[in-house]
């Protein structure tokens, strides 16, 4: 016979207490960040955040024809409009990539500068291309630099020719540096690109080529320093850290050295392994190493800013650097604020007022549509009630500061009382700090960032 002992009154207080917990925890408001030491690691549970955004209704396939016909014949109306075209081909994808497409082969390059070109002359004469500059065109992908030369510069050119530029507009042409050679450089140089953003990610030798990069270290600053002694161009490397193999000393390294290139400009990005990229099966599987934890994440991130203020580069924006005033980052800034964005080529996305939609991502579907004289749009999103509020928002988290008042009066809100609860906690978890009508973001603000931002749209849904 098995004896009990009897449940005593600090007993039932303590089960009360607990349970009192575990129902405190399912109503915490998820914009509530904990109250830590250290809030640049424990302020929220670590996630994969995308980015922000309150989401979209999507157009019935038979809808979109009419739908666009309607959006092409208005005039634009945001204060700035950016174009994105698309690149839709790779030498190698690199483990990380989860915007892989197709593998190049050389004899694609024409057809597809081919169909590109058809593809702008379609939208040319429309009303919404026509009424207003544009303000950054970007070339991403994919890998805009594995084209042939000849084609690169008669894509630029053709930018140039078919969409309104502005006299300041910025054109970039992204890509790797691998079999980026002199001819392709001077290519897109001509046909009038003025920035590149080259996708260093590390100049560590064994971090790069662990994850599907090609070029060595030296390799990758003796290409530099050529397209640098052009002297026409801003010239910008992305840097990622998170990677295998990563370490804060790796890191700090690949930071001394776009300094010391004397580059005009670097992207800092924090390495997100989603579920089925090929790292994260690698890493599943033994195949490599997982990447630096959460903790040395922050860290290097934090000696990110140290050192680049240190080197007096500029914040451009949460991610972005600039070392001269060359480096604008127009088109990184644009494409999360209240924009415009004209898209072209397989797998493009861009925004018509407040429209999203995407162009067809497999190429032969792409260029079929293009023959037939129709704008392959695969999808189209109509806009949530406050897409203008949750842009303008970004628009200020990506300058690393919040002003309620001002979209307050913008938007004819009260939106100070709205957010009064959050912002009063992130300032008790020190991810803000109050000037005057701001609130500016820590460091371990900086860090939260992109969950800052979602966490403040989500909260206008039910206004």
């Amino acid at each position: 016979m098995t004896s009990t002992s009897p449940i005593k009154i600090k007993d039932i207080d303590r089960m009360s207490l607990l349970k009192a917990r575990v129902s405190n925890k399912a109503e915490q408001p998820s914009w509530e960040a904990k109250i830590t030491d250290n809030p640049i690691t424990d302020a929220f549970d670590e996630n994969i955040v995308v980015h922000p955004g309150l989401g979209s209704m999507p157009i019935a396939p038979d809808q979109i024809p009419a739908e666009l016909e309607r959006l092409t014949s208005i005039p634009r109306s945001q204060p700035k409009t950016t174009a994105y075209i698309n690149v839709p081909f790779c030498e190698t994808r690199c483990l990380y990539c989860m915007f892989y497409i197709k593998p190049y082969r050389k004899e694609e390059s024409k057809k597809y500068a081919d169909t590109l070109i058809k593809e702008m002359q379609l939208w040319a004469d429309k009303r919404v291309i026509q009424t207003e500059p544009v303000h950054a065109v970007y070339f991403g992908g994919g890998t805009p630099t594995a084209l042939e030369a000849p084609d690169i510069q008669r894509i630029v050119e053709a930018v140039r020719k078919y969409l309104p530029l502005a006299k300041d507009c910025e054109i970039t042409f992204e890509g790797r540096l691998s079999n980026f050679g002199y001819d392709k450089m001077e290519a897109a140089i001509n046909g009038g690109a003025n920035r590149f953003s080259l996708g260093v990610q590390s100049f560590d030798t064994k971090i790069r080529q662990a994850v599907g990069r090609r070029s060595t270290k030296e390799e990758l600053k003796s290409q530099l320093k050529q397209l640098l002694s052009f002297n026409q161009a801003t010239v910008v490397v992305d840097l990622i850290y998170g990677f295998p193999y990563q370490t804060l000393e790796t890191w700090m390294e690949d930071l001394s050295i776009v300094d010391e290139l004397g580059l005009d400009g670097a992207d800092c990005y924090h390495l997100r392994v989603f579920p089925g990229s090929p790292l994260f099966k690698y890493i599943q599987n033994g195949k490599l190493p997982a990447g630096p934890d959460h903790a040395l994440k922050a860290a290097m991130f934090t000696k990110s800013i140290e050192m680049l203020q240190g080197m007096h580069w500029n914040r451009l924006s949460i991610s972005h650097w600039g070392r001269t005033t060359r480096e604008r980052n127009f088109y990184n800034y644009y494409a999360k604020s209240r924009s415009d964005c004209l898209a072209f080529g397989p797998g493009a996305g861009g925004v018509l007022h407040g429209y999203s939609y995407m162009m067809h991502r497999k190429v032969e579907d792409w260029s079929n549509l293009v023959e037939q004289g129709i704008k392959p749009v695969a999808m189209l999103m109509a806009p949530p009630k406050d897409w203008c509020l949750s842009r303008a928002i970004s628009e200020n988290m990506e300058l690393n500061y919040l002003n309620p008042k001002k979209l307050s009066a913008e938007f004819n809100a009260d939106l100070s009382a709205l957010w009064a609860p959050v912002l009063s906690n992130w300032q008790e978890a020190g991810l803000m700090e109050k000037e005057g009508d701001f609130y500016n973001l820590t460091i371990a603000g900086q860090f939260w960032q992109t969950r800052l931002t979602q966490l403040l749209m989500e909260t206008i849904k039910s206004r």
